[in-house]
């Protein structure tokens, strides 16, 4: 099972950084909602299955080099359910 934090660790006071914008900008991509409440636990075969399928997503739609490309394949390949 995989489980996520009840609440956040670390602390401090959060800051805005207002210096202006160094090299080029860059797209901003937002995230969706989480797929479980926070303290909630799932199956690892669940959990892999969702993560492997949006990495091959991406890998067909980005322009990795070939070796970085075998990398994921590879990493996901190790970390598969039921080795």
């Amino acid at each position: 099972m995989i489980s996520t934090p009840r609440t956040p660790d670390g602390g401090g006071t959060p800051t805005s950084d207002q210096g202006p914008l160094n090299g080029r900008g860059g797209e901003i991509e937002k995230g969706g909602q989480a797929p479980v409440l926070d303290g909630a636990s799932r199956p690892y075969e669940e959990v892999y299955s969702e993560y492997a399928a949006e990495a091959t997503q991406s890998l067909n739609r980005s322009q990795l080099p070939q070796s970085m490309q075998n990398l994921v394949r590879d990493y996901f390949t190790e970390i598969q359910p039921n080795r």
